[in-house]
């Protein structure tokens, strides 16, 4: 499988782009700085694409054959407010250009479902302190999601808690979870369960919440 990677040079990015060629997958890597790919740049199944998410041009050279796109944008200083909305609406019309049907991205906790079971004391308070603190980042990922599942595309949103630098493990749930303060899962793991929702169909047209165990 050819799966294209916005995303990739953050700190969930390069591990799934080291799961993804491990398990035998081709990758293109869509990078404002390809340097920080380091040595991965030599690998015969890894195609860069230096640029910006953000400029259709270069979105569709990266969409361009791929099987799959995965976005793990995320809004890093000096981002602006609405990458994700932005990203997101390039890569759909790519996607769309290019026949390229599977479609993968993350969004945080704090974006809601219908299907998303009452929120703890705690998740409650989490909620609130996203809203006061990084209101505009939270609306950027709700629209994102909107506009997404608003697709008919194999679309797939994953949205993880808060985010550690942990090892691997393989431990995780995934669904419709009642998340609390104390949820969170390792960028490893995160990289590792977006993986198995390319190469499975059981997360298609559904906003799984993952956390460890």
């Amino acid at each position: 499988m050819k799966i294209t990677v916005l995303g990739s040079t953050g700190r969930t990015g390069l591990p799934f782009v080291d799961r993804a060629l491990a398990a035998g997958h081709d990758a293109v890597a869509l990078a404002r700085s390809p340097e920080k790919l380091g040595d991965r740049r030599d690998h015969e199944r890894l195609t860069v694409v230096a640029g910006d998410a953000t400029d259709p041009a270069t979105v569709e050279e990266a969409v361009a054959g791929a099987d799959a796109v995965v976005s793990l944008l995320g809004h890093a200083d000096g981002a602006p407010d609405d990458l994700l909305t932005v990203a997101g609406d390039h890569v759909v019309a790519a996607m769309r250009d290019h026949g390229v049907e599977r479609y993968v991205t993350l969004a945080g906790a704090g974006v809601r479902s219908d299907r998303d079971p009452g929120r703890s004391l705690g998740g409650r308070a989490v909620g609130a302190g996203l809203k006061l603190f990084a209101g505009d980042l939270l609306e950027d990922s709700r629209e994102h999601v909107d506009r997404v599942v608003d697709t008919d595309l194999d679309w797939t949103v994953v949205r993880p808690p808060r985010l550690t630098e942990g090892p691997y493990t393989g431990d995780w749930e995934a669904g419709y979870l009642r998340m609390g303060m104390g949820d969170a899962i390792s960028r490893a793991d995160l990289a590792a369960f977006v993986l198995t929702c390319v190469e499975g169909d059981e997360w298609v047209r559904e906003l799984p919440m993952v956390t460890g165990r």
